[in-house]
């Protein structure tokens, strides 16, 4: 290499990233052929754990049944939906795009909180929704339920893809329309669905990764519906896992990334083609361009998805306790009550504390690191298309994959149920992100700057410190709000690595690394049900990635193109 300095300031990053995904993915398929014996040795059984799962498991039918549910139902929903409102963004334009991303930035477990209990039977609109015959089954209890929360999640992310692609048509093919007299539904048969395509497919690809790893709806759901019933690969790893069955975990995880490597394969081939998919217009349809107030109803209605059910959360953190359990269940609160909040924040302060310490150290963590690595690969060409397409494939990877192997690892530390053992694997989740962000934002760095700063004498990197970091801030604030919300909202790893809350009393030791997202989870059980106090967890956990996001906003609006 032309520069030995170059390699040097991404090789933490790339150390880090191969030593702590290699290791356990590989380590899952050799875990996966012995099993947990009840004196805690590994006994060799081969394929038995994959027989168990295909032909033994009574609950296998279920498992995958589900599985295939979530991963199919979720991306059909959500590009369905989300084709009429980003064709609705491009005519209105993007100032609408900011609040329709708000569930994105929403923790995981707290959206599956805030559905829950607005569709609660008894104490939620599930009661009105119920009486008047527009839910037949339980909503506690449904699978769809759990494709509704993976909707209301993955929707965003849809929306923003599919309007790049419509954002991205050259701007003298729509005037060649234009002249061809094609307008409305018509132009988008013939003209735009044919060059969004490719965008379309890596949208469907992506929530059908949500589908697939879905973990946090299930999580919630099962302490309100019970064992097994909302089950799908992830979940029933976990709890394999928990059980202390790790080769049968092992082999549970085997397969999901098998299947994930195929969609991941699938994603990096979409966002690179450069296929077109074609489709006869029929003579009916309009060639004029449809009115604007379709579009703001279009809007408006995904607005009200969006919102309603962080409105049911805040009204109900805000009623007295009396009010919450009432049936039929009132709407609006007879007064504002904050005895929830003093309940939330009393039993969830060290959970509370331990978030912020975590996602701040992780944030920062995963800027220098992923900021160290991009611009040595986008603007030197470090590593060339094999590391970006690894760098892809480690993003549609979920952290599900890692827990059996990094258990054993972290257990072997001594550094189990610390903050040091949740600093050690959290980048794992945000550095893929880091990297990628800023190795789009760096694509349009202007490499002169460096080469200035080198022919004034400065080593490259003194250079990368004192010119090009100091020129990547916008970026930098933007792969910082990823990894905040990624760490803000974790829920597998602090299961898995940690057991009890964080010790106030002996603060400086850091022991004890529960999370406010375990937290929410605890009140949600049916042991410790408050819905008041987890109501108003919920709105404490969606505060801080918000103010962040509201920070950042305008250079996220810059780097999505959307400004």
């Amino acid at each position: 290499m032309r520069d030995k300095q170059i390699l040097f300031l991404a090789l933490p990053a790339l150390i880090y990233l191969f030593a702590l995904t290699v290791y356990p993915i590989a380590d899952n398929a050799l875990l996966s052929l012995y099993e947990r014996t009840y004196e805690g040795a590994f006994k060799w059984v081969g394929l038995g754990n994959y027989l168990w799962l295909f032909q033994k498991d009574p609950y296998g039918p279920l498992i995958i049944g589900n599985t295939i549910l979530y991963s199919v139902a979720t991306p059909a929903i959500s590009v369905a939906l989300a084709v009429p409102i980003a064709l609705a963004l491009r005519r209105l334009g993007g100032r609408w795009l900011l609040p329709l991303m708000v569930p994105a930035f929403i923790p995981p477990v707290t959206a599956a909180m805030a559905w829950y209990l607005m569709l609660n039977p008894l104490y939620g609109l599930g009661y009105y929704l119920m009486r008047a015959g527009l839910m037949e089954t339980n909503p506690i209890s449904s699978v769809w339920t759990v494709v509704l929360v993976d909707v209301w999640r993955s929707l965003p992310t849809a929306v923003l893809v599919i309007y790049s692609g419509l954002r991205a048509i050259p701007k003298a093919v729509e005037e060649a329309a234009l002249a061809d007299g094609l307008a409305g539904p018509r132009k988008f048969i013939a003209v735009d669905l044919p060059l969004a395509s490719p965008q379309i497919l890596t949208a469907f690809i992506l929530t059908a990764l949500t589908g697939f790893f879905t973990f946090d709806p299930i999580y919630i759901g099962t302490a309100q519906a019970g064992p097994r019933i909302l089950d799908n690969l992830a979940y029933y790893s976990y709890e394999a896992f928990s059980a202390g069955e790790f080769g049968y975990s092992a082999a549970l995880i085997v397969v999901m990334t098998a299947i994930g490597t195929g969609l991941s394969l699938a994603y990096m081939k979409a966002f690179s083609a450069r296929f077109f998919v074609k489709l006869p217009a029929p003579a009916w349809m309009p060639r004029r361009e449809a009115p604007k107030a379709l579009h703001y109803a279009v809007l408006a209605l995904d607005l009200a998805f969006v919102f309603l059910p962080l409105g049911w959360l805040l009204l109900m953190s805000l009623k007295p306790p009396g009010e919450i359990i009432q049936i039929p269940p009132s709407v609006l609160p007879s007064r504002l009550d904050l005895t929830n909040y003093v309940q939330a924040l009393g039993g969830g302060l060290p959970y509370f504390l331990m978030s912020i310490y975590i996602s701040a150290i992780n944030s920062v963590v995963t800027i220098l690191l992923a900021a160290m690595a991009a611009y040595q690969m986008r603007v030197h060409g470090l590593g060339g298309g094999k590391l970006v397409a690894y760098i892809l494939y480690l993003m549609s990877t979920p952290t599900l994959v890692y827990i059996v192997p990094l258990y054993l690892v972290v257990r072997g530390l001594n550094i189990l149920n610390t903050l040091w053992a949740l600093v050690l694997t959290y980048p794992i989740m945000t550095l893929p992100y880091g990297i990628w962000i800023l190795y789009n934002y760096y694509s349009g760095f202007d490499r002169r700057t460096e080469e200035a700063a080198l022919a004034d004498g400065m080593s490259r990197l003194k250079a990368f410190a004192k010119v090009v970091i100091p020129l990547s801030r916008s970026g930098m604030g933007v792969a910082g709000l990823y990894a905040f919300l990624f760490s803000w909202g974790a829920l597998i790893f602090p299961l898995a690595f940690t057991y009890t809350p964080y010790n106030l009393a002996d603060p400086l030791r850091f022991s004890g690394a529960q999370t406010f997202s375990i937290y929410i989870g605890e009140l949600m059980s049916p042991v410790a049900m408050s819905y008041g106090g987890v109501a108003a967890t919920g709105i404490l956990s969606a505060i801080p990635p918000l103010i962040y996001l509201i920070a950042v906003r305008r250079n996220l609006e810059k780097i999505w193109g959307a400004g």
